[in-house]
């Protein structure tokens, strides 16, 4: 391309001095080594374990909660719960991405955090299963069967998780804009988009098969803790180690650490939009799964094991659903640009939800699910390679790691507005009801992060990264 050519399409940030954060061209630059699918692969499948674990945790978690504190206060219990978790995430994960910036060992700067994180993981999980309560028979009346010091350690274990995984979240945010060069961006978002509806979908059937089939949610809970340890280390093992640490200067670790809390963050408008957009997108399409053992029995009437057929048919067509809408959203979205196909993905969500909403058969149901599923798919799709095209590659950890705030924070934030409409429904007694309010409140969260996005502008352009002679 050569001068007359415009500024966006030769690559150049053309937003103006108050959205650069300070007023010039952004430090760093992403790296133009060309990665084989191989790699792309391997850097994406941490993915999977991540959203494994938590995919198997929100099954177990809504089965757990009811038994502890009995079928009224369900709701707002795992809501609260989760909002705790969030506290965690909400520090724990941006710290330890700006931190992750500066490291450096002979793994590269983000290796070791993972691979430290995977393996707490295992532990805290094996503790939730040390606790596990077995589901009760038929004959149940709705009364909490957890005293107040099972209660207590549930809660310490689940914060312990949230603590270990975050700290491998966090760095690993930063890994793959270390590694990927700008014409493999959306292939690598693809990958993305691939891996977490995948990961959260295979959790929920792991727990789905072992748990409310077989009632081993303990077993269940671990194996899932292994799958993600063994991903966590195929990808120290066998992905590049990256760039090295940022030098310090002297500066003390505390210092670094608090970088992550500078109020340069508030300068970078349209990453604060997308990071919106973000906890929007999936508050409002995450709030389905995380009650959706109490939409299958309060709303459709399947009870006990009848549940499981159902939840793991569900979970199938879902992740088969969002796996296509993935690798059909991507292609499109270098060609359009990532916002057009985010606008679509939303409105095809927000139909699914509304059906789920008004469904009275498990056939309709499934319909609802297959449209959410496509929507949700093609924006995970889509919405790594948007964010990486919003944020200063140089503090890509630190900024991905703030960004992934929207993750932590919108199933929790979530599920307390849900569990709230649904413990006053069930306290209304049309129970029936509770579910259906909860999962339309999606409808609202999705229309709000379509009007956000207009605001967001990316510092670069995909229609212009072309893979080099």
């Amino acid at each position: 391309m050569d001068a007359a050519t415009p500024a966006v399409l030769r690559g150049e940030d053309t937003r103006p001095p108050a959205e650069l954060g300070g007023g010039g061209p952004e430090e760093g630059a992403r790296t133009t080594i060309h990665l084989p699918w191989r790699q792309l692969f391997l850097m994406s499948v941490y993915w999977f374990g991540i959203q494994a674990i938590w995919g198997g945790y929100e099954t177990f978690g809504q089965e757990q909660v009811k038994l502890m504190v009995g079928e009224e206060s369900k709701g707002l219990a795992i809501g609260l719960l989760e909002s705790l978790g969030a506290m965690v995430a909400l520090f724990v994960q941006p710290t330890a991405g700006v931190i992750s910036d500066y490291t450096s060992t002979r793994w590269g700067r983000r290796k070791a955090y993972i691979l430290v994180g995977a393996s707490m993981d295992v532990v805290f999980l094996a503790g939730l299963a040390l606790i596990a309560i077995p589901s009760p028979g038929p004959e149940w009346d709705g009364e909490a069967l957890a005293g107040t010091q099972t209660i207590a350690l549930y809660v310490g274990l689940f914060l312990c998780l949230q603590f270990s995984s975050n700290l491998a979240q966090g760095p690993f945010q930063g890994f793959v804009p270390d590694l990927v060069p700008e014409h493999q961006v959306g292939a690598a978002s693809m990958m993305i988009g691939v891996m977490r509806p995948m990961g959260l979908i295979g959790g929920a059937l792991i727990m789905t098969v072992l748990g409310i089939w077989l009632g081993l949610w303990g077993p269940a809970l671990v194996l899932i803790g292994l799958i993600e340890l063994s991903l966590a280390m195929l990808t120290f093992r066998f992905v590049q180690a990256g760039p090295t640490g940022r030098p310090r200067n002297g500066r003390s670790w505390r210092s670094v650490a608090a970088e992550a809390w500078g109020t340069d963050v508030a300068r970078e408008r349209s990453f604060l939009l997308m990071t919106t957009v973000r906890f929007l997108v999936l508050m409002g399409t995450g709030i389905f799964y995380n009650v959706q053992l109490y939409y299958l029995e309060d709303t459709l009437g399947y009870v006990g094991e009848d549940r499981a057929p159902w939840a793991f048919a569900g979970n199938v067509i879902g992740v088969v659903s969002a796996v296509i809408a993935a690798l059909i959203a991507t292609p499109i979205s270098d060609r359009t640009g990532r916002k057009p196909v985010i606008w679509v993905a939303i409105a095809v969500a927000a139909t699914g939800i509304g059906v789920l909403a008004v469904a009275d058969a498990i056939g309709i149901a499934l319909v609802g699910i297959v449209l959410m599923g496509l929507g949700a798919g093609a924006y995970l799709a889509v919405d790594w390679a948007l964010m990486t095209e919003v944020i200063p590659l140089v503090s890509s950890g630190r900024f991905m790691g703030l960004a992934n705030v929207a993750n932590s924070l919108a199933g929790p934030v979530g599920l307390v507005l849900a569990g709230l409409t649904i413990d006053y429904f069930t306290r209304a007694d049309n129970i029936e009801m509770g579910p259906r309010a909860g999962i339309a409140l999606g409808i609202p969260m999705l229309v709000g992060a379509a009007i956000t996005l207009i605001g967001v502008h990316p510092r670069r352009d995909p229609r212009l990264a072309v893979a080099p002679a």
